[in-house]
C-alpha cells in the first residue's frame, strides 16, 4: 500500500533519477511528480498533491526560498525536504523560516534519505548530522548575557515553543490549546522577548537545544 506520495523538484536530471531509483525500492513510497523549474513545480504541486516535496537548494538553477514559501502556503500539508550540495547557516535558517521541515546534503546516503522522508511524513523534522552540527554550532541565541541566570519560561510558554517547533501556525495552536489567537500571539511575543530571538527558525533551534523536540535521528 502506497502511503507516501513524493514530488521531486531538482533542476538536475541525474539527481532526480537517482532519487527515483532509491525510492523505487520501497513499495510504500511513490514519486508522483517531478519538476525542474519553478513554474513546473507549481503546476505539479496542484496536480499531484504530494505528502513530501524534495527540493533542490543552493545549486545553479536551484529552487529559491520563494519557492519554499510558495509550497508551504499553497500546500501546507506537504512537508518540504531540502537537499543541497553546499551548506551555510544562513541558507538553512532561510528555508526553515520559509517552511521547510528537513535538510539533507546531496552526499547523504540512502538510509538518511529514507529516514528523512519517513520522518517528514509523520510530521517530524529531520536534519542530517552535518546540517544539525552546523545549525547548533552557535553561542546563546540571545547573545552574551550580563549574568548567568537561566531564562525562565512558564509552563504555557514552554508548550508554545514546542508547538512552534512542530510547525504549528498561530491558529492551529489556538485550536489545540482552546485559546484565542490573540492570547497565542501574546505568548509567542513573550517567548521571543525572553529568549532574545527574532524568527521562528531560531525558536526551532532553541527547542532542539533544549530537548523540547527531537530533530530526527543521526544516521
Amino acid at each position: 500500500m502506497i502511503n507516501i506520495r513524493i514530488l521531486i523538484a531538482d533542476a538536475a536530471f541525474l539527481v532526480r533519477e537517482g532519487l527515483k531509483a532509491v525510492i523505487a525500492g520501497y513499495p510504500y513510497m511513490q514519486v508522483v511528480g517531478e519538476a525542474s523549474y519553478s513554474d513546473e513545480l507549481r503546476q505539479r504541486l496542484e496536480q499531484c498533491q504530494p505528502h513530501v516535496v524534495i527540493m533542490d537548494h543552493n545549486a545553479p538553477g536551484a529552487f529559491s526560498v520563494e519557492d519554499v514559501r510558495y509550497v508551504h502556503e499553497l500546500a501546507p500539508a506537504a512537508r518540504i525536504l531540502m537537499i543541497s550540495s553546499g551548506l551555510s547557516r544562513e541558507s538553512v535558517f532561510q528555508v526553515l523560516e520559509a517552511g521547510a521541515k528537513g535538510f539533507l546534503l546531496k552526499e547523504c546516503d540512502e538510509t538518511e534519505i529514507l529516514g528523512a522522508i519517513r520522518a517528514l511524513r509523520k510530521n517530524e523534522k529531520f536534519f542530517c548530522g552535518k546540517v544539525l552540527d552546523l545549525i547548533l554550532e552557535r553561542d546563546d541565541p540571545a547573545g552574551p548575557r550580563n549574568n548567568c541566570e537561566p531564562t525562565r519560561l512558564t509552563e504555557r510558554e514552554t508548550e508554545i515553543v514546542r508547538l512552534m517547533a512542530e510547525g504549528m501556525s498561530t491558529q492551529e495552536m489556538a485550536d489545540r490549546l482552546s485559546l484565542s489567537v490573540h492570547t497565542i500571539y501574546t505568548h509567542r511575543k513573550n517567548v521571543m522577548r525572553k529568549l532574545g530571538l527574532t524568527t521562528a527558525a531560531e525558536v526551532i533551534l532553541y527547542a532542539i537545544n533544549s530537548a523540547l523536540v527531537q530533530p530526527g535521528p543521526r544516521v
